[in-house]
């Protein structure tokens, strides 16, 4: 049985994500903030049953982040931790630099967004046309202008989001061409605008529910101790680029 450590448990995509991995039948040990200063006893037991492998997903806070970083990079995790997947953001860059340093002993993925439907989005937007160009380069040399909108509940602390920059760096969209809008419990929604004179050209992304960010998030876990992942750290796109050649 593989164990799946999970900090944040406790909120609502913790929960989700939770739920989900035990559907897969995932041994599920959620971390509070008390057990992450033993984290260390954590990734070394069993807690009463047999291990095969064990990954640590973290959708807590940039505080929880930073204090399993500073437990990971002094502890010996190469043969215990199969991989580290952080679904935070807001890193400082000493802990930044702490998460490159840990991902020498371990993979760790750093996702702002565990969609797999915003994968593919990025994908296509970064796919060869048969000019050889990409789509966005190809958009651009038609005339095209682009930009990209993106919507959240109001709850939502940053603006824009990590997925729209992650979508505009695709594009290559300037942060002044992006703009945001906060209101009522909308889940998400990320669209890129490709107008020119007349004619305009939409790609969206609409997510109808947080489940499927915990489906994203488990469907990677998955792909992760089936195939492994180098020790170096990734984006959610470079770990499933590698995971889908393997």
């Amino acid at each position: 049985m593989n164990q799946m450590l999970v900090v944040g448990a406790s909120g609502r995509l913790g929960r989700e994500i939770s739920a989900a991995a035990q559907e897969k039948g995932y041994s599920v040990i959620p971390l509070g903030r008390n057990d992450i200063e033993n984290i260390g006893q954590f990734l070394a037991s069993t807690n009463g049953k047999f291990v095969d492998k064990t990954i640590l997903v973290d959708v807590s806070l940039p505080e929880g982040t930073e204090k399993i970083a500073e437990k990971l990079v002094n502890l010996d995790i190469a043969e215990k931790l199969s991989a580290w997947v952080i679904g935070t953001t807001g890193h400082s860059e000493a802990l930044t630099q702490k998460i490159k340093i840990i991902s020498s002993k371990t993979p760790i993925v750093l996702s702002s967004n565990f969609s797999r439907g915003v994968f593919f989005l990025e994908e296509l937007l970064k796919a060869r046309t048969t000019t050889g160009k990409n789509v966005a380069e190809l958009a651009k040399q038609l005339g095209f202008d682009l930009a990209l909108w993106e919507s959240h509940h109001t709850m939502k602390k940053d603006a824009p989001s990590g997925t729209a920059k992650t979508l505009a760096l695709a594009a290559g969209i300037s942060s002044d061409k992006i703009s945001s809008t906060r209101v009522g419990s909308v889940v998400g929604e990320h669209s890129i605008f490709l107008s020119q004179g007349a004619e305009e050209l939409r790609l969206t992304h609409v997510a109808h529910s947080r489940k499927l960010f915990a489906d994203g998030a488990v469907d990677l876990c998955e792909r992760i101790l089936k195939h492994g992942l180098d020790k170096r750290l990734f984006t959610m796109s470079d770990a499933l680029n590698q995971l889908m050649r393997s």
